[in-house]
């Protein structure tokens, strides 16, 4: 089991501490932070079905949990944010269809 940790990497590109990247994207564009939760739901779904595949029942069940959470109160309040924000900040993926 071990031996899956190992396609999970500790550290995000050059961030060495999770601290450091959450304040990264609580500084980054609100319409950004949207797609980013979006993604992650997706990203954690994903990773639900091939748990599920690879009969990893418990854990496929806790990512389904885990994007749900994400999509439940994090989406819905970040749309919020962004909605309150639209007549400040550029939304930089408008152009993009989202």
């Amino acid at each position: 089991m071990k031996d899956n940790c190992s396609k999970h990497p500790v550290n995000v590109g050059e961030y060495t501490s999770p601290e450091e990247l959450a304040e990264d994207i609580g500084k980054s564009n609100y319409f950004f932070q949207e797609r980013l939760y979006k993604r992650l739901i997706e990203v954690y779904k994903r990773q639900s079905i091939r748990d599920s595949e690879l009969k990893n029942k418990q854990l496929s069940s806790n990512l389904e949990e885990l994007s749900k959470a994400f999509e439940s109160p994090v989406v819905k309040a970040i749309k919020k944010v962004c909605k309150t924000c639209k007549k400040y900040l550029n939304d930089p993926f408008s152009s993009q269809g989202d």
